[in-house]
């Protein structure tokens, strides 16, 4: 069998990772600049938005990009999605003001949810299955450059010259990226029989897409608002979610049915777990223990590179287990890290025991998700893989919103009542670590309805 690099497979295998590191780089960079521009553009009590929006409009990106993909190809909804990418950084860049500084994030979003989606399909659709794994092996690779260059060098920029031309520079490297990656992915067209379940259109989808995504924008800066406003934007947000989430999602998936829809639920809820623990751990301990800002940093490092280190290892093909085998060992390591890091609130535990945490959690995470996206491409069906990969991508983002943002309320309502941090991150690791082992169940629902069955794939996307 062709490996990723032979012959037949070079360009596009190098294509879909130098799209990936551009994508890694973009978000790390980006994310180092914003403080700074936010601050400059007089915003600084609307930080969170311009992440809420990123976040948001990246589900109609997803949502519509990995629809466009299955009926056309991933080629144009990548093209799409990075010259809306571009568009959007640019805008950004410019701003002199946030309103438009946040609408230029939105743009981002709604370009990169459509090109990561539309990568999923090509993996799943130029690659043989068991190249798959190790696809996601290099996918994950992807970020280790970017998590140890995209920082420092986006902050020498921005204090040096201006936050202005971190934004630029992405922007131009995304409309290269077009011109010379997009090439060798042209060539990967729609199934042969692309078909759209009953009941289902492009429309609705869309038009679900961007009532979520209004849902949990509204849920994001309800997170944020002060005063009378924050419950009943909050509940809003949360209405408009309920009708028509369901709508994205593979039937089954909010009842954790066994096979694919376990396989999603289980995305979003492993994410929701290991970014909580992600966004707190620096915080507990540059401000409870003590430590310095780029010490605390380290631990971001060491579990980007454990998270890649697992993902190389459960890409290996002589691995002596199932890969469902390998998605619940995963999740049983995150469990277990997001238990020890409540342990690292102690004083009188080192302050290296939460970063552990933290580098355990990453490896466990590097198993699992790689081990998610393998089995979701291999039990979707041919004109479903661009729907069932935004799937994917939309339980985690909504997971993660609705998680993180649960975490800070809790936190800052724990902060005011005891008066010290201690207790405060102690509960939301605790509610990390108490989602991580819902995981654990659900990784124990991920086999197949009927392997044997050849219309199993139908019957995982039937109607309840």
């Amino acid at each position: 069998m062709d490996g990723l690099f032979s012959r037949s497979h070079r360009a596009r295998t190098t294509a879909v990772a130098g799209t990936f590191v551009l994508v890694a780089f973009a978000g790390l960079a980006l994310s180092t600049a914003m403080p700074v521009a936010v601050q400059e553009l007089g915003g600084l009590s609307l930080y969170a938005l311009a992440f809420g929006g990123f976040l948001a409009a990246s589900v109609v990106g997803t949502v519509v990009g990995g629809g466009h993909a299955d009926r056309r190809g991933p080629g144009p909804a990548l093209f799409a999605g990075l010259l809306c990418f571009a568009a959007g950084t640019l805008l950004a860049g410019t701003a002199g003001s946030m309103p438009p500084f946040l609408l230029g994030r939105c743009v981002q979003g709604l370009g990169g949810g459509a090109v990561t989606v539309a990568l999923y399909v090509v993996v799943g659709r130029a690659y043989p299955a068991p190249l798959r794994p190790r696809m996601f092996s290099l996918i994950t690779a992807c970020w280790i450059l970017p998590s140890m260059l995209g920082p420092p060098v986006a902050g020498a920029v921005t204090e040096r010259l201006s936050w202005r031309w971190v934004f630029h520079a992405i922007a131009v490297l995304s409309v290269v990226a077009m011109v010379v990656l997009l090439r060798p992915l042209r060539k990967v067209g729609p199934p042969e029989a692309a078909e759209t379940p009953v009941g289902e259109t492009a429309t609705g989808r869309a038009r679900a897409a961007v009532t979520v995504a209004v849902g949990a924008g509204l849920i994001g800066y309800a997170g944020s608002a002060k005063g009378w406003q924050s419950p009943p934007l909050a509940a809003l947000g949360l209405t408009l979610l309920a009708l028509s989430v369901r709508t994205l999602l593979p039937p089954g998936t909010l009842r954790a049915r066994r096979g694919l829809p376990s396989l999603v639920l289980l995305r979003g809820v492993a994410a929701a777990a290991y970014f909580t623990v992600e966004s707190f751990i620096p915080l507990m301990l540059v401000n409870e223990r003590g430590i310095s800002p780029t010490a605390a940093g380290m631990s971001l490092t060491g579990a980007a590179l454990s998270w890649a280190g697992a993902s190389w290892l459960q890409g290996r093909p002589d691995l002596p287990v199932t890969r469902e085998r390998v998605v619940l060992i995963g999740a049983l390591v995150h469990f277990c890290a997001a238990a020890l890091t409540i342990a690292g609130v102690l004083r009188a535990l080192p302050a290296a025991t939460a970063a552990v945490g933290l580098v355990v959690a990453g490896f466990g995470m590097g198993l699992l998700l790689p081990g998610v996206g393998v089995l979701t491409l291999d039990r979707s069906a041919p004109g479903r893989q661009g729907a069932d990969s935004a799937a994917l991508q939309l339980a985690d983002n909504l997971c993660s919103v609705l998680l993180v943002g649960a975490c800070g309320a809790a936190f800052n309502a724990a902060h005011t009542r005891a008066g010290h941090d201690a207790g405060a991150f102690a509960l939301v690791f605790a509610v990390a670590a108490t989602v991580a082992g819902g995981a654990c169940l659900l990784a124990g629902r991920v086999t197949a309805v009927n392997t044997s069955d050849p219309r199993a794939e139908e019957k995982e996307h039937a109607p309840l």
